[in-house]
């Protein structure tokens, strides 16, 4: 190591070069090491949050709403016959489905719509411009009741205030009564009566009324919201099937993706814009659209930053090779009236390779080692395949220069 130490001060600014050189490399690599886990551990970090939205769609996958699914797809989401999950509710959460049939009130014709919350219908959501005035006590958690309520359209309990206001006036004229009439908007309505247009009604107990909790504001004003299973006890009452407008569910699990897909294909065909216009393709009614984009587009990004790392490392080490052969270079053109000293003096080819070589490895060692310092001199491989290239591009150099006649070189040079 001293002798190593004293050729290593007769040239200390090729040294210091090549240990600078060494730590730059080194860092880099660590560098690109630690972003590719960075990105990987971002990506798992995501890969729960992004939610994985799976909708039934027509079998083309271009209408997801007014789908008319049968009672049979309607189950996969709201268990079977008995009551138990289905093996697709036992990957999904949040499932909404909205329900609806048509009824007649005051000869115009409204939509009875059932919902399991007001995110199973947008046209519920503040965002969109809807606005619902509850009654007191009253809340959302009306649709996770099976109890007959509703809420109506304002407009619609405007006309239900004004024609009871008219009945009343009529009454009190029968009566012969002066008493001033009743304000309609001071009229407290509560009750909302149904024509289903049925003939009749297989439960006897059933009154036609749904007790109303609240008004809206929207831009539809002809549709009568209730929890989804008054939907269902209203449609049941009346003859009616009970099938779903619209079915929306999140995945549980996004590890459970293929379990998914896997499972939807039992029930649901996978959307396909060719099944166009057709009602039926090999047994299915419906498709399952899972819109797992995001995921992908996350898994894509992943893959094209490790990628880039990959082709980064790459140039490292190309640039790795081609510095250890300029340094092999410049180390043989600045000593080589020292080497041909060492040759006339009996030194072998091999000796005199192994001199300069050790030298210039301990350089790089040691800048490495302080390069990777910050990292913790991780990935220890690639640093150890970094030492190799530089080794083999040294080797290469000194191995060229060496088979020369360093005299006539020298003369050659004078």
């Amino acid at each position: 190591m001293r002798y190593i130490w004293t050729r290593m001060r007769r040239k200390p600014l090729t040294s210091a070069a090549v240990l600078l050189f060494a730590a730059v490399i080194a860092a880099a690599l660590c560098g690109l090491h630690s972003g590719t886990l960075a990105a990987q551990a971002h990506y798992s970090e995501i890969y729960q949050q992004i939610e994985i939205r799976c909708t039934v769609t027509n079998l083309a996958g271009d209408q997801s709403d007014n789908l008319s699914i049968i009672p049979w797809e309607l189950s996969q989401f709201t268990g079977d016959w008995q009551g138990n999950p289905t093996p697709l509710m036992e990957l999904l959460e949040d499932i909404q489905i909205k329900g609806s049939v048509n009824f007649t009130w005051n000869g115009k014709t409204y939509t009875l719509t059932g919902v399991t919350s007001l995110r199973a219908d947008p046209r519920l959501l503040p965002e969109n411009g809807c606005t619902i005035f509850w009654n007191e006590g009253a809340d959302e958690s009306m649709f996770y009741s099976s109890k007959l309520q509703c809420i109506i359209p304002q407009e619609m309990m405007k006309t239900m205030q004004e024609m009871e206001a008219y009945r009343l006036a009529e009454e009190a004229a029968e009566a012969g009564k002066e008493d001033a009439p009743v304000p309609p908007e001071d009229i407290q309505i509560t009750t909302l009566p149904l024509e289903l247009g049925s003939q009749f009604s297989q439960n006897p107990d059933w009154d036609s009324t749904l007790e109303i909790m609240g008004t809206y504001q929207a831009s539809s004003e002809t549709t009568v919201y209730c929890s989804l299973d008054t939907y269902a006890a209203v449609a049941e009452c009346f003859g009616l099937g009970v099938m779903a407008d619209a079915v929306s569910a999140t995945l549980r699990n996004n590890q459970d993706l293929a379990l998914l897909r896997e499972a939807a294909l039992e029930y649901f065909a996978e959307p396909d814009i060719q099944a166009a216009g057709l009602n039926a393709v090999g047994g299915y009614l419906h498709a399952l659209d899972i819109n797992d984009s995001q995921l992908q587009q996350a898994k894509q990004d992943l893959e094209n930053s490790i990628t880039v790392n990959q082709i980064a490392a790459a140039l490292v080490f190309v640039l790795s090779a081609g510095a250890g052969a300029f340094v092999g270079f410049l180390m043989i053109r600045s000593r080589k009236r020292e080497i041909a000293l060492m040759r006339t003096m009996g030194a072998s080819g091999i000796r005199i390779y192994a001199s300069c070589a050790v030298e210039q490895m301990v350089c790089a060692i040691l800048g490495a080692v302080l390069g990777g310092a910050y990292f913790s001199w991780q990935p220890p491989l690639q640093l150890c395949l970094f030492a190799g290239v530089y080794f083999a591009g040294l080797s290469i150099a000194l191995w060229v220069f060496l088979r020369k006649n360093l005299l006539t070189s020298i003369k050659e040079d004078e």
